[in-house]
């Protein structure tokens, strides 16, 4: 069963790889990209841009902790939203943390978003906690950049599914906060793995974390499962901060 279950984990990476290396690629600074169209002349270089996929980080978040046996952990988390006119499909995204002289304590690559598939004006979200290796003290820690690739997606491509009865409980320090509720199939075929996340939120709507996970057992059309949502791991102090959360969720048809 083990087996089975990391050669699907494996698929899944595969075909996340495939689609990962987009036409268009952006960062978490997009200032560079805002002067350029503000220093553009040409109305009509202008109007063909507003035809390009967008895709910006509206909102993100960091923080460092260390844990019982002196490692030192951190969460980074983000919001992405298509500022354009056209679908996009979300790449792979790489996060680089940065310390307080701006120099780079690690990264973390092969982040994906939930969903991949985003529609003018809407998000995604994209979380990770990782060890900073080599690291003692949490406050060398200062913020995390982003790097992502991206690209017009084809009609019809996404399947968004709908999730009711969600609700967010605060535990443990080993849990300290999880999002469930249950996943529908909203679209005509088996979704063989479903993709989920949970966008954790302060009482000004300010970005606290993201949660993630899946149901990897298949389901039909209009069938239904429910969802644990509690990885990856918070810092302290943020299950007690959350006001509001939102839940996305997308398939995959194999």
């Amino acid at each position: 069963m083990k087996l089975l279950r990391l050669m699907a984990l494996f698929a899944i990476m595969l075909a996340l790889a495939a689609c990962s290396n987009g036409e268009h690629a952006g960062t978490s600074d997009s200032s560079t990209d805002k002067a350029a169209a503000a220093d553009s002349g040409d109305k009509k270089a202008e109007e063909s841009k507003k035809s390009e996929p967008k895709l910006e980080v509206v909102d993100q978040t960091g923080g460092a902790w260390g844990d019982s046996i002196g490692s030192v952990w951190v969460h980074s988390a983000a919001v992405f939203k298509n500022t354009g006119d056209t679908p996009v499909m979300i790449g792979e995204s790489q996060m680089n943390y940065k310390d307080q002289s701006d120099g780079i304590l690690g990264t973390s690559s092969m982040i994906y978003s939930v969903p991949r598939v985003v529609q003018p004006g809407e998000t995604a979200f994209v979380g990770e906690s990782t060890v900073l290796e080599g690291i003692s003290d949490p406050a060398a820690y200062k913020e995390t950049s982003y790097n992502f690739s991206f690209d017009e997606a084809a009609e019809g491509e996404g399947n968004i599914l709908e999730t009711t009865g969600v609700k967010g409980i605060v535990g443990d320090e080993w849990t300290p906060y999880k999002v469930t509720g249950v996943v529908k199939n909203t679209t005509e075929t088996l979704q063989s793995d479903i993709r989920l996340a949970a966008g954790l939120f302060d009482a000004e709507g300010k970005l606290l974390g993201v949660l993630t996970g899946s149901v990897d057992v298949g389901v039909n059309p209009g069938g239904e499962a429910g969802f644990e949502l509690s990885y990856p791991d918070l810092p302290e102090g943020v299950a007690g901060k959350v006001k509001s959360f939102e839940v996305k969720a997308y398939g995959f048809e194999w």
